[in-house]
C-alpha cells in the first residue's frame, strides 16, 4: 500500500480511537463511577506524589485504547507487530509475545493528560502519535480536547485540521487569522500547576515585566495542548523552560504545530523537529521511568514571536 494511503488509514484509526475514549471518560466522569473512577491504581512502577496519586480513570482510559489499537492496527496492511511507549504501561510490543525488533510502529500515547482537571470536569486530553521507524518520523497524531469535545489531528500525508463536536464546526490549522508577531496583547501559554512551575515562571522576571508592559496574558496549559492551542489560534505563543515534557506528552502537540507551519525552537534558537532518537528515549525510559527525557521549547506562529519570548529568558 503507498504511504498516502497508509498513512490515511492510520490516522483514522487514530481518530476513532481517541474518539471513542473522550467520550469514554467524558460519559464515566460525568456518571456514577465517578468516585470510583478517582480511587488510586497500585502499581509498582508508578511514582507519584501520596497526594496525587495516579487514578483508576488513567488506566481505565489506556486499556481502553490498547484494546482499540489490538483491534484496529493489527488490520494495517503489512503490520505484523507494533510497540507502544505510554507512562502508565511503559514500553511494550504487541500482540503478545511479539519482538520489538519486529515492530516497524511504535505509537505514543497519553490516555488523559491533565488529570487533575479530569477529576473537577474543567478539562484533559487524550493524545496519540504514532512513529514509522522506516520512515523515522511521524505519520500520523491525534488530540482530544475530552470536555470541550474537540479534536485535533494531523498526518504526514495531509493537512492539520480540528472539529469542534459542539458547533459542529470543522476548521483547518493555520495558527489564527492574525497571529502575532510581538508580545502586545499576546496570549501566552505555560504550564503552571504545580508551585514549583509557578516559582519557576515567577522568577523569569525579565519575561513576566514585559508581558505586564505589553498587557498580555498568561493562560494555563500543559503538555500537547501547549502548542495545538497556538496552531488553532486560541493562544499566540506556547513556553517550557522549567522542566521540559516527555515525548508521550508532548509529541502529538510537536507534530500538529508544525505541520501547522508554527515556529518550534529549543531555549538556544535551534529549530525542533518531530524526527527522534528512538533508542536514546527508550533506554532512558528503561533506566529510570520516573525521569524520561523531556523537551524545552518555545512555539509561535511568528518566528520573530518565540524569538522575543526566547530572548527574554535568557536574561534570567
Amino acid at each position: 500500500m503507498p504511504d498516502l494511503e497508509f498513512d490515511q488509514l492510520v490516522l483514522r484509526y487514530c481518530r476513532q480511537i481517541i474518539m471513542k475514549t473522550m467520550n469514554h471518560v467524558r460519559a464515566a466522569m460525568r456518571g456514577e463511577n465517578r468516585l470510583h473512577l478517582k480511587q488510586a491504581v497500585a502499581d509498582p512502577q508508578l511514582h507519584k506524589s501520596a497526594q496525587n496519586l495516579t487514578k483508576a480513570v488513567d488506566r481505565d482510559a489506556e486499556n481502553l485504547i490498547l484494546d482499540a489499537l489490538q483491534f484496529k492496527f493489527l488490520k494495517l496492511p503489512g503490520v505484523k507487530a507494533y510497540t507502544v511507549f505510554s507512562e502508565e504501561l511503559g514500553i511494550k510490543t504487541f500482540p503478545e509475545g511479539a519482538a520489538e525488533s519486529d515492530a516497524d510502529l511504535v505509537v505514543f500515547i497519553d490516555p488523559i493528560d491533565g488529570t487533575e482537571f479530569i477529576e473537577a470536569l474543567q478539562g484533559g486530553w487524550s493524545l496519540i502519535a504514532v512513529y514509522d521507524r522506516r520512515r523515522n518520523g511521524v505519520i500520523a497524531a491525534v488530540a482530544g480536547d475530552i470536555f470541550l469535545d474537540r479534536i485535533y489531528w494531523a498526518s504526514e500525508s495531509g493537512y492539520p485540521e480540528g472539529l469542534d463536536f459542539i458547533t459542529h464546526s470543522w476548521f483547518r490549522l493555520d495558527g489564527g487569522p492574525t497571529p502575532k508577531t510581538s508580545l502586545e496583547g499576546a496570549r501566552i501559554n505555560v504550564l503552571t500547576t504545580k508551585v514549583s512551575r509557578y516559582r519557576a515562571l515567577a522568577d523569569q522576571t525579565a519575561l513576566m515585566d514585559a508581558l505586564h508592559a505589553a498587557d498580555a496574558r498568561v493562560n494555563l496549559s500543559w503538555g500537547s495542548n501547549t502548542i495545538i492551542q497556538v496552531a488553532a489560534g486560541y493562544a499566540d505563543v506556547a513556553v517550557e523552560f522549567a522542566k521540559g515534557f516527555a515525548t508521550y506528552d508532548i509529541l502529538p502537540g510537536l507534530f500538529i504545530g508544525l505541520k501547522t507551519g508554527l515556529a518550534i525552537v529549543d531555549l538556544e534558537g535551534n529549530s525542533i523537529t518531530s524526527k527522534l532518537d528512538l533508542e536514546n528515549i527508550m533506554a532512558t525510559f528503561r533506566r529510570d521511568p520516573a525521569h524520561p527525557q523531556r523537551m524545552a521549547f518555545i512555539a509561535a506562529k511568528e518566528p520573530a514571536l518565540a524569538e522575543q519570548v526566547r530572548m527574554l529568558l535568557k536574561q534570567n
